[in-house]
C-alpha cells in the first residue's frame, strides 16, 4: 500500500478539488467546442485536410476532397504546431480561397463562412467528446467510493481523469484552440507511466519493483511532457508514447491472463471491456459505413463506458454484497445493448440497400427497429447465459445447480460417491479449489470424508470443529480465528439435521479471487442442507450394509454346513440304500430313481458350494462353465478362456469371486438373449482379473454406475455383486448399452 504523509483534512480537500478541477477543464473545452471554434460549413481532418462532412454542399465542396491551401498558404503551413489553425480564426462572413484536390485535378473554391447551421451544430453535439465525461464519472466514482485508498486507488483515479482531459483535448486539437494540441500531447506522455503502473498492480501487484524504476519512468514522462513547452520534445513523439502505453498495458494484461490463473476472470473482464468499447467504431471503420452521427453517438458513448466500467466492476465487486447478482444482470443487459447498437449500425445500410423503395429514412429505421426487436426477444436469454457463464465466471444459476445436484447429494449412499460428486462436479462448477468435508459420529469427532487441495494437518482441531458446528449459518470465517495452518478456510458450513450436528463443510480458495458472493453463499447453504441429509442416509446405509454383509457371511456358512451335511450324511445314506437293494427286484425298479436322487443331491450340493472350489477357484470355474453349457442346451455358446491356475486364496475370497462370476453368467443366460458368453482373464498369485461378456441385447447404464444406480434402477443382482466386491476390496465395473451386449469386469489384488 502507498502511505501518505498528507493529513486527512488536506486529503479531503484534495478529493473535492480534483474532480471539480477536471470537470471545470472539460467544461472549458466543451464551451470552446460550441462557441470558440467557427462554424465553417464543413468538417476536415487536421493532418491531411481531407473533407469528412459538408453541411453546405451547394458551395462546391464534397466529402473526400482534400484541401491543399487556404488563402494561398499551403495546408501544412496553415498552423503552428501548438497554435491556432488558420481556419480557427475565421469569422462568419469571411471568404476563404481554398485550393482543393478533387479526384485527379486541383481546383479553386471560394467559400464563405456562413456561421452556425442546425446541421453543423448537430454534428458537433453528437460526437465523441461525450466519452470524456464517461471517464470523468468513472474517476469520480473511484475517488469517492473505492477503498482502501492505496496506490491502486490513486492510479485508477489518475487513469480516468488524465484520459478524460487528453481525450477532450484531442477532439479540438485540429483547431488548436486553448492549447489543445499541447494538452493532448502532454496528457498522453503523462498517461504512459500511469497506464503501465496501473496494469502492473491491478488487480494485484505482479511483483515489487525497486522504487527507482517507477521514479525513473514518471520522471522521464514528466520531462517529455514539459519539453513541449520549450520545443525540446519531438512534435509527434506522443504517438510513440501512446503506442507504448497501450501495447504495454495489453502485454501486461495478456501476461496475467495466461500465466496468472487466479486473475484470469478479472483480466478477461478488462480485455472484454476494451473490445466492447471499440466494437461499434471498429465495425464502422472496417465496413466503411457512414452512419448518421446523431443516430450513432449514443451507441458510441454506451460502448465506451465498458472500458472504465470494467475497471470499476473489478475494484468494487467485493463491496457489492447482495447487489452483485443485480450488477451481473445489469452487465449482461449493458453488453447486449452494445451488441444491439453494433447490429443496428450494420443493419441500417443493409436495409437501405435491400429496400430502396421505403419512404425515406423513417421507413428504414422502422424496419431496422423491428428486426432488432425480434433479435432482442429471441437472443437475450441465450446471450445472458453466455455472459454469466463465460465472461463473469458464473457457471450455473443457483436454481439449476440445486435442481441438478440436490437430489443426487441426498441420495448418495456412500462417502466415496458423495466425495466424488462434490469434487468432480459441484465444486468445479463453482470454481472452488480447496475444501474439506468432516462427518461427525456419535462422539462428535470429525471423520474426514474427503480433502481437496488441503492436507489433514491443516484441518481445525476437535475443539474448533465443535465451535464451528455450533455456529449459526453465517458462513464466512473471520480472519484470525484459525492459526496459520488453517487460514486456508474461508467459509464454514455446519451440517445439521434435527438440531444435531452431522458434519462440517469447509471451503477455501475459489478462482479467481477467493470471493464468495451472497448468492453463492445461499446456494452453498442449500447444498449443505442436502449434504447433511446425505450423511444421515450414508450412516444408515452403512449400518444396513454391515447387516447385509453379516447376513451374506451367515448364509455362506449355512450353505457350506448344509452342503457338507448333504454330502456326508444324506448322500452317504442314499448310497447305503442303493447297496442294500442291489441285486433285488426292488433294487432294479428303484435304481433309476435313486440315481436321479443322487444326481439331484449333487446338483444341490454344487449350488450351495461347488465341491471343486475346495480344489481351487480355477476348477470351480471350469465346472460352472460346463453346467452353464448344459443348462443353455446349445442356445448359448459358453466358453472359458482362463489359463490353468493352481493359485489359492482365502476361502471367503474365493467364494465371493465365484459368486460374482456365477451371478454375471446367470444374468446373461436368463436375460441377455445372447449367442455367445465368454469368461476370460487370469488367476495368479497376485490376484484375479476376470471378465464375463456376452453379445446380447444389453441395457442402459452409465459407465461409472455403482451401487446407488444399481439399486435405483432395480438391478438387484448387480447390486449384490457390487456388495460382494466391496466386501473383498475388489473393483467391479459393468459396461453395457442397448444392442451392444454386457461386460462385467472384476479385478482384485491380494493384499501385500
Amino acid at each position: 500500500m502507498m502511505h501518505s504523509s498528507v493529513n486527512p483534512r488536506g486529503r479531503r480537500l484534495g478529493e473535492i478539488f480534483l474532480p471539480a478541477f477536471v470537470l471545470w477543464v472539460l467544461f472549458v473545452f466543451t464551451y470552446a467546442r460550441f462557441y470558440s471554434i467557427p462554424y465553417l460549413g464543413f468538417e476536415y481532418r487536421g493532418v491531411s485536410g481531407e473533407i469528412t462532412e459538408v453541411h453546405l454542399p451547394e458551395m462546391g465542396l464534397e466529402v473526400g476532397d482534400e484541401i491543399m491551401a487556404v488563402n494561398g498558404r499551403a495546408w501544412s503551413q496553415a498552423t503552428s504546431r501548438v497554435g491556432l489553425h488558420l481556419l480557427a480564426l475565421s469569422q462568419p462572413g469571411d471568404v476563404l480561397l481554398l485550393d482543393v484536390r478533387q479526384g485527379e485535378s486541383v481546383s479553386s473554391v471560394t467559400w464563405q463562412v456562413a456561421g452556425a447551421t442546425p446541421s453543423e451544430f448537430s454534428s458537433r453535439f453528437f460526437n465523441t467528446w461525450w466519452v470524456s465525461y464517461v471517464f470523468w464519472l468513472a474517476g469520480t466514482v473511484s475517488l469517492v467510493l473505492l477503498r482502501p485508498k492505496d496506490k491502486r486507488w490513486a492510479l485508477l483515479v489518475g487513469f480516468n481523469y488524465v484520459t478524460a482531459i487528453w481525450f477532450m483535448a484531442g477532439t479540438l486539437s485540429r483547431f488548436g484552440v486553448l492549447l489543445s494540441p499541447l494538452i493532448l500531447r502532454m496528457g498522453i506522455w503523462l498517461s504512459l507511466p500511469i497506464y503501465l503502473h496501473l496494469h502492473w498492480v491491478l488487480p494485484r501487484e505482479i511483483r515489487r519493483l525497486p522504487r527507482f524504476v517507477w521514479f525513473a519512468l514518471y520522471g522521464l514522462s514528466i520531462l517529455a511532457a514539459l519539453g513541449y513547452l520549450f520545443g525540446y520534445t519531438p512534435y509527434d513523439s506522443y504517438l510513440s508514447a501512446f503506442l507504448v502505453a497501450v501495447l504495454g498495458s495489453v502485454a501486461l494484461l495478456t501476461y496475467r491472463f495466461f500465466l496468472c490463473q487466479a486473475e484470469r476472470k478479472e483480466i478477461g473482464l478488462i480485455l472484454f471491456g476494451a473490445g466492447v468499447a471499440f466494437l461499434p467504431a471498429a465495425v464502422v471503420a472496417l465496413t466503411s459505413l457512414q452512419p448518421d452521427a446523431s443516430a450513432t453517438l449514443p451507441g458510441y458513448v454506451i460502448s465506451m463506458m465498458a472500458l472504465p466500467g470494467a475497471y470499476l466492476y473489478i475494484a468494487m465487486r467485493r463491496r457489492l454484497g447482495d447487489l452483485e447478482v443485480r450488477a451481473n444482470r445489469a452487465i449482461s443487459l449493458y453488453l447486449f445493448l452494445v451488441l444491439m447498437v453494433t447490429f443496428s449500425l450494420l443493419l441500417l445500410p443493409i436495409t437501405t440497400l435491400l429496400f430502396p423503395g421505403l419512404a425515406g429514412a423513417g421507413g428504414v429505421v422502422v424496419v431496422t427497429a423491428v428486426v432488432a426487436s425480434l433479435f432482442s426477444i429471441l437472443g437475450f436469454s441465450g446471450f445472458q447465459k453466455f455472459v454469466e457463464r463465460k465472461i463473469l465466471g458464473i457457471p450455473e444459476t443457483p436454481q439449476r445447480l440445486l435442481e441438478e445436484f440436490a437430489g443426487r447429494l441426498s441420495t448418495s449412499f456412500s462417502h466415496s460417491n458423495l466425495a466424488a460428486l462434490l469434487t468432480t462436479e459441484v465444486l468445479p462448477a463453482l470454481f472452488i479449489r480447496q475444501s474439506a468435508l468432516l462427518n461427525f459420529d456419535v462422539r462428535s469427532t470429525g471423520r474426514v470424508v474427503y480433502l481437496q487441495g488441503v492436507k489433514a494437518d491443516s484441518l481445525p482441531n476437535q475443539a474448533q470443529q465443535k465451535v464451528l458446528a455450533s455456529l449459526p449459518a453465517n458462513a464466512l470465517i473471520e480472519q484470525g480465528y484459525f492459526g496459520r495452518a488453517q487460514q486456508w478456510a474461508k467459509v464454514s458450513l455446519p451440517l445439521v439435521v434435527a438440531g444435531e450436528p452431522r458434519g462440517l463443510w469447509l471451503l477455501g480458495r475459489k478462482d479467481p479471487d477467493d470471493h464468495y458472493s451472497e448468492a453463492e453463499l445461499r446456494l452453498l447453504r442449500s447444498l449443505a442442507n442436502q449434504m447433511a441429509i446425505a450423511l444421515v442416509n450414508i450412516g444408515q446405509a452403512s449400518d444396513l450394509r454391515s447387516l447385509y454383509q453379516a447376513n451374506v457371511q451367515r448364509q455362506e456358512a449355512e450353505r457350506i454346513h448344509l452342503a457338507r451335511e448333504l454330502h456326508d450324511d444324506t448322500l452317504g445314506q442314499v448310497g447305503d440304500l442303493v447297496r442294500q437293494v442291489a441285486g433285488s427286484q426292488a433294487g432294479t425298479e428303484l435304481a433309476p430313481k435313486l440315481e436321479g436322487l443322487v444326481g439331484q443331491i449333487r446338483r444341490m450340493i454344487n449350488g450351495l458350494r461347488p465341491p471343486l472350489l475346495d480344489q481351487g477357484l480355477y476348477f470351480a470355474l471350469v465346472e460352472q462353465t460346463e453346467q452353464l453349457a448344459r443348462r443353455a442346451d446349445r442356445k448359448l455358446n459358453v466358453r472359458l478362456a482362463v489359463p490353468l491356475s493352481l493359485d489359492r486364496f482365502d476361502p471367503e475370497i474365493e467364494v465371493h469371486i465365484f459368486r460374482i462370476v456365477q451371478q454375471a453368467a446367470d444374468n446373461a443366460l436368463k436375460y441377455s438373449r445372447a449367442r455367445h458368453l465368454v469368461i476370460e482373464g487370469k488367476i495368479d498369485a497376485l490376484g484375479v482379473d476376470l471378465t464375463v461378456s456376452d453379445d446380447g441385447i444389453g441395457f442402459r447404464l452409465t459407465d461409472s454406475a455403482g451401487l446407488d444406480e444399481f439399486l435405483g434402477k432395480g438391478h438387484f443382482g448387480l447390486a449384490g455383486m457390487q456388495e460382494r466386491a466391496a466386501m473383498m476390496g475388489a473393483k467391479l465395473s459393468v459396461i453395457t448399452a442397448p444392442k451392444k451386449g454386457t461386460r462385467v469386469h472384476l479385478a482384485w489384488r491380494r493384499p501385500a
